[in-house]
């Protein structure tokens, strides 16, 4: 089943899962028109394949540890850390341990 959104003024827990990570799903906490924030749970070994997006992004790492491969080599992250990527940088995230992470999206309109 899958999690509702935030409406505006809710709040959401994006603490570490800690032991309840592998029981934990990835999930959006919300989607506005330009905007979408997301908790994705990696488990160690698991990885999501190349792909861009056309808006910026962030990927910070909540625990766990990951690493993500970019045109000009890779980037690991650690509980902590935040990695912003230009629209339409092609990467790929791969869990070197169980991970969660906070993504932030800006959704560009088709005409740009």
């Amino acid at each position: 089943m899958s999690l509702p959104h935030l409406s505006s003024g809710q709040t959401a827990s994006v603490l570490p899962l800690g032991a309840h990570l592998a029981q934990t799903p990835s999930s959006a906490l919300f989607k506005a028109p330009h905007l979408e924030v997301a908790r994705l749970v990696l488990m160690a070994g698991k990885r999501l394949p190349p792909h861009a997006v056309p808006g910026p992004l962030t990927i910070q790492c909540l625990e766990g540890e990951v690493e993500v491969a970019l045109g000009g080599g890779s980037q690991r992250l650690r509980a902590g850390d935040l990695l912003y990527l230009a629209g339409n940088e092609k990467h790929d995230v791969a869990a070197v341990s169980d991970a969660s992470l906070l993504l932030t999206i800006v959704l560009l309109n088709n005409g740009g």
